[in-house]
C-alpha cells in the first residue's frame, strides 16, 4: 500500500556501477524519457562517467564492498536515506538493473508498497537481484532460463537491452579485402591474460594470414601490447576506449571479449563469431554461464581462464581461419537467436504494467 500520492509518469531507474549494469539501464531510461516519462538516475561513483543525459537528477550511492560487515552497514545506511529520498521524488516505479547500489533504493520502495522491477543480465541470478526479487513485481530476465531463479508468473524473458540496437545490420563478409579483422575487448576485467597471452597469440597467428587488430586494454598496458604488435608488424589500434566500437563490430570478423551479458548480447546482436574467454573469478560464475548460452547453441567458442595458453588460442585461431564453414556455422546459429527491439519490448512491458496498455 502506497503512503501518497504518486507522481504520474515518474520513474527512478537504479543501478551497480560497472558498464554492465549502467548500460541496459541508460538504453531502458533512454527509451522511456522518448515515451514522455520524467526518469531519476541512481548508481555509485564508479557509473558516473557513463552518464550524460541523467547528470541534473542522477543519485550517487556509495556502497562499501571492502569487507561484509562494511557492505551490510552501508547498505543500511544507504536504504535509510533512500527512504526519505523516495517520499521526495515519489516515483511511479522503481526499476533495478542489478549490483549491491541498487539494493537501498529498491529495497525502499518495496517496503513503501511502491512497484518494482528488477533486471537480471546474466545467466544466473547475482546475490542483490536474488534478495530482491522476492518482492518485487516483475522480474526481467536476459537469458530465457536464468539459473537460481525461482520460476514464476512475474518472471519476462526480454533479453539484455544493448547500446547499439539501431546498428545490428550485420556484415555477412567473412573477410574485408582479404584481411581478418580482430576485435579485443576484456572490459574492466581484462587483465593480465587480455594483455600477454592474448597478444602473444595475436602475433603468432599473423604468421598465417593478413589480420588487423582492434584492442582495447588497460591504460597502464596499451603502450606494451602496441609495441608487441608492432614488433611482428601486425597492423593495429590500441585504445582504453572505444568510442566507435558499434562501429568497429560491424567491420570485426571475430571477437574476442569476456562473457559479461552486455559483451553476449551485442555479439549476438551484430551476428559476429567469437572467442570468450570467461572472468573466472566472478563470485557465482555467472560469466562462465553466459558464454554456456552460446556454446550450447554453437554460437561461440569459449576456453575457461584457467586454461587458456598462447598456444591454445593461436591453435583455435588457426583453425577458424582454415575452417571458413565453422565461422559460418556460429554465424547462423547466432541468427536464430532474438535481440530485435529488446529496449523497446522492456519499455513496453512497463506501460503495461503502470497504465495496462495492449501489446
Amino acid at each position: 500500500m502506497q503512503f501518497w500520492t504518486i507522481v504520474s509518469k515518474r520513474i527512478l531507474i537504479t543501478s551497480g556501477g560497472t558498464g554492465g549494469h549502467v548500460f541496459p539501464a541508460l538504453c531502458v531510461a533512454k527509451e522511456l524519457k522518448k515515451r514522455g516519462y520524467d526518469i531519476v538516475f541512481s548508481t555509485d561513483t564508479r557509473g558516473f562517467r557513463y552518464i550524460e543525459n541523467f547528470k541534473d537528477s542522477i543519485i550517487i550511492q556509495k556502497i562499501h564492498t571492502d569487507s561484509r560487515a562494511k557492505l551490510c552497514i552501508s547498505l543500511l545506511i544507504n536504504t535509510s536515506k533512500s527512504l526519505f529520498r523516495i517520499f521526495k521524488i515519489k516515483p511511479e516505479l522503481v526499476i533495478g538493473f542489478g549490483g549491491y547500489p541498487s539494493v537501498p533504493f529498491l529495497l525502499s520502495a518495496q517496503l513503501l508498497g511502491i512497484k518494482t522491477f528488477v533486471h537480471e543480465q546474466n545467466a544466473i541470478i547475482g546475490k542483490a537481484n536474488k534478495f530482491l526479487s522476492k518482492m518485487a513485481t516483475k522480474i526481467i530476465t536476459s537469458f530465457p532460463e536464468t539459473k537460481k531463479l525461482s520460476q514464476n508468473e512475474k518472471n519476462i524473458y526480454i533479453g539484455n537491452p544493448t547500446r547499439y540496437e539501431e546498428l545490428y545490420n550485420p556484415v555477412t563478409t567473412l573477410h574485408n579485402n582479404d584481411i581478418f579483422i580482430i576485435l579485443i575487448f576484456g572490459g574492466s576485467q581484462g587483465a593480465k591474460i587480455f594483455s600477454k597471452e592474448v597478444v602473444e597469440a595475436i602475433c603468432d597467428f599473423s604468421k598465417f594470414t593478413k589480420i588487423e587488430v582492434f584492442h582495447q586494454g588497460r591504460v597502464e598496458d596499451i603502450s606494451r601490447i602496441k609495441a608487441k604488435y608492432d614488433s611482428h608488424n601486425v597492423k593495429n589500434i590500441v585504445e582504453s576506449f572505444f568510442k566507435n566500437i558499434g562501429k568497429l563490430y560491424q567491420k570485426a570478423n571475430l571477437i574476442i571479449s569476456r562473457a559479461g551479458a552486455s559483451s553476449i548480447f551485442e555479439i549476438i546482436g551484430f551476428q559476429k563469431p567469437s572467442i570468450l574467454i570467461p572472468y573466472g573469478k566472478s563470485i557465482n560464475g555467472d560469466q562462465i554461464e553466459n558464454a554456456n548460452f552460446l556454446t550450447k547453441k554453437n554460437a561461440a567458442i569459449a576456453i575457461e581462464e584457467d586454461y587458456l595458453t598462447k598456444d591454445k588460442l593461436t591453435k583455435t585461431l588457426i583453425e577458424l581461419v582454415k575452417n571458413k564453414n565453422k565461422i559460418e556455422t556460429m554465424r547462423g546459429n547466432l541468427c536464430q537467436i532474438q535481440t530485435k527491439d529488446i529496449t523497446k519490448k522492456f519499455a513496453e512491458v512497463v506501460e503495461k504494467e503502470l497504465y495496462n496498455h495492449d501489446l
